[in-house]
């Protein structure tokens, strides 16, 4: 089934928070190592990963710390109609 644009946003912020975790399991990064990167602790990572809700100043931590691309980076980013 199609994604439906009433609910693009939940899904970007699920695609956002799968592909940091895919990296970490990649790149073999734990939640703690991450969370004292951007100045919070593991279990407040977690919550934040779950929901998509990171800061601007920590996404750019983020990104760079799981090496992501610049395609990657606007595919995540892109959350404008007909995207």
């Amino acid at each position: 089934m199609p994604r439906i644009t009433a609910k693009k946003k939940d899904y970007m912020v699920a695609d956002l928070s799968k592909w940091i975790a895919g990296q970490m399991y990649l790149l073999g990064l734990k939640q703690s190592y991450l969370a004292e990167k951007i100045g919070i602790t593991q279990p407040s990572f977690c919550q934040r990963l779950k929901k998509g809700l990171f800061t601007y100043e920590e996404l750019l931590v983020l990104l760079d710390e799981l090496h992501a691309t610049d395609e990657e980076i606007l595919k995540m980013m892109k959350l404008k109609k007909g995207a």
